[in-house]
């Protein structure tokens, strides 16, 4: 290979970087090239969500000029008689994730339809503030930074009584100095009484809008709701365009991930920590009753997306003491009996949802409806493809139900279930995991450990992801 630009240094590597797509190693042993790009093909897969939703989150909170729009995003709770009460006791003490309908909105920034058909996506928290004080720290934007991570700076560009245009500077370290993240995102904001809509200006990812609620509840609590769509099909950004090219599959979890990254970051500055220690072998649950469950099945239907709540934090009872987890649960509907989607629980049908990731599966069978299974993945943008392990056991207590808990491999710590739940003419399909990248990952993925959130994003978006691939295959 022939090298003309600069070196980087990791430990015990030497990676020559060109400015060609593909990343060119030389002066490495071959045992050395393959862990740098397997490693590399890893941290590209799993930094893809966190990457792109931490960016269209920031991109829904051309210069210095006022654009004329009056947005029609529809209210988060819109689905919900547009009662906050009611929205609020399906929330309760989690981040509530939900879809709307395909709808048309005014997008003026879009050159040829400037009224797109497109699914907005909404996600709700209610934070023990009263409603001044969400009002407050919601509409001062220089105060952004500080408020959600990544963001380094906000300039105001310009402003018009209640339309405030604002410059953003968003960075985003990853452990490959050619893959940092620094970009500008231009927003306009405009202020109502109980709401912000925003219109993305510029950003890499171009086009997108996005409207920011609160209710009070009483004189202590308060109801914060986001409701944003973004255009992932037109991304400019060149580390974006790798990435969504590359793992499309992405996409699907994109619009859950950056309700997620926002509403975790209000959750951080308004809720004080308290973490949940859960008995051995349990999982966190969450009280919905029939008739919930009923209408969330309907959501799902009515939207074809699924919905999905961010547990409260919990901590899991190991053998070295505890490790703080965070539980996301997802809820998809399908038009079909348990029985015709019981393969989906078993693990040799993972192949089949992503053929391009994973390579090979080997399952051991075990005692008790216990099975033991080493799944070989090989992801990446690059040219050599190197297994990545997981390794996990799986336990079938009822035909409608698994259990699942890392049982050594590169990620150690993942745990969750997954249920299926006869319906009026079909099935509730619902999964619960935590992932968590540990200090004994490879070097990259445990560099992950840097990025914001990384314990809350890559179960909500696995979880959306996986639920609708299944809806792909029925």
């Amino acid at each position: 290979m022939s090298l003309h630009n600069k070196t980087i240094f990791y430990p015990k590597k030497i990676l020559l970087i060109t400015h060609h797509d593909e990343l060119n190693i030389d002066k490495v042993s071959r045992s050395d090239l393959v862990d740098n790009q397997s490693q590399r093909d890893i941290m590209l897969h799993f930094n893809g969500l966190i990457l792109a939703s931490i960016l269209l989150s920031i991109t829904q909170c051309c210069f210095a000029q006022m654009i004329s729009w009056n947005d029609n995003i529809p209210s988060a709770l819109q689905p919900f008689q547009n009662n906050p009460q009611i929205l609020a006791s399906y929330t309760q003490n989690n981040i509530f994730i939900y879809g709307h309908p395909a709808v048309k909105t005014l997008v003026p920034t879009l050159k040829n339809n400037t009224q797109p058909n497109v699914s907005f996506t909404s996600a709700a928290l209610i934070v023990p503030a009263n409603v001044q004080q969400v009002s407050k720290t919601l509409t001062d934007f220089n105060h952004y930074v500080g408020l959600f991570p990544t963001l380094k700076s906000a300039k105001k560009l310009e402003q018009s009584e209640n339309i405030v245009q604002m410059k953003y500077r968003v960075a985003i370290p990853t452990p490959i100095p050619v893959l940092n993240f620094n970009e500008d995102v231009t927003l306009q904001h405009q202020i109502k009484a109980n709401s912000i809509s925003s219109l993305v200006i510029d950003s890499p990812i171009p086009y997108g809008v996005g409207k920011l609620e609160w209710f009070a509840l009483d004189e202590h609590r308060t109801l914060i709701t986001l409701t944003q769509w973004g255009d992932l099909n037109q991304p400019k950004g060149f580390i974006i365009k790798k990435i969504l090219n590359a793992i499309p599959e992405v996409k699907l979890g994109i619009p859950s991930s950056t309700n997620a990254f926002i509403m975790e970051a209000l959750r951080n500055r308004f809720v004080k920590p308290n973490t949940i220690a859960l008995d051995p072998g349990r999982i966190p649950t969450l009280q919905l009753s029939e008739i919930q469950l009923a209408k969330i099945a309907q959501l799902c239907q009515n939207t074809q997306q699924p919905v999905s709540y961010i547990h409260a934090p919990t901590s899991i009872l190991y053998t070295h003491g505890r490790e703080n987890m965070r539980f996301s649960t997802t809820y998809q509907f399908y038009k079909h009996p348990p029985q015709q989607l019981q393969k989906w629980l078993t693990p040799q049908s993972y192949q089949e949802l992503f053929p391009r990731q994973i390579k090979k599966i080997v399952m051991t069978p075990l005692k008790n409806k216990t099975q033991d299974t080493d799944i070989k993945v090989n992801v990446g943008l690059g040219v050599i493809n190197i297994p990545f392990d997981f390794k996990l056991r799986f336990n079938y207590p009822e035909t409608n139900e698994n259990n699942f808990y890392a049982n050594g491999g590169d990620l150690r710590f993942i745990k969750g279930q997954m249920f299926l739940s006869p319906q009026n003419q079909g099935t509730l399909f619902k999964i619960t995991t935590t992932a968590k990248i540990d200090e004994k990952a490879p070097f990259l993925l445990r560099a992950m450990r840097s990025l914001p959130y990384h314990d809350v994003l890559p179960a909500i978006g696995g979880n959306t992801v996986f639920v609708q691939k299944i809806r792909t295959k029925i």
